[in-house]
């Protein structure tokens, strides 16, 4: 029984360690997405001549952006809860699907089969969030807490 505590402990302290340098990692890539997006705007304001393109290029980056910020968001949630939060990985996914059909839709990519196969995602994955949020394990937790007493 030791051995198996002495052992969880490992590798729960491994897993911290990864999602540290993971954590790491995402915040440079936001940073540098920043940069490249600031970047990107000085060419809007000063380069009149290519302005559709540079502003599809920062229609993209603020959406990656956004991307990265939900993805950051759900490894931070290891941290709080000692566990990957099924909400916010779902959050990420439809924050990632919004963003393929508003970059469909910017660059008029978009035919009936994408927009019904997307639309399936969309549902799909807002009632996995739903239920993820309804069934949570915290609140179950909450409820067997209660009956106990």
């Amino acid at each position: 029984m030791r051995f198996e505590k002495a052992f969880h402990d490992f590798i729960n302290n491994i897993m911290r360690i990864i999602l540290y340098i993971l954590a790491t990692i995402v915040m440079l890539i936001i940073v540098f997405q920043l940069i490249k997006l600031i970047f990107e705007l000085k060419n809007i304001l000063f380069e009149f001549a290519k302005t559709e393109e540079s502003s599809r290029n920062a229609v993209v980056s603020v959406l990656n952006l956004f991307i990265l910020i939900e993805f950051f968001r759900g490894i931070l949630s290891y941290f709080e809860f000692d566990r990957l939060k099924l909400s916010y990985i779902t959050d990420a996914a439809l924050v990632f699907i919004i963003r393929e059909i508003m970059v469909a839709l910017f660059y008029r990519h978009l035919d009936l089969k994408s927009s019904i196969a997307y639309s399936i995602i969309v549902i799909s994955l807002s009632a996995l969030r739903t239920l993820s949020i309804i069934y949570t394990p915290d609140k179950e937790k909450k409820k067997t807490q209660t009956r106990q007493y």
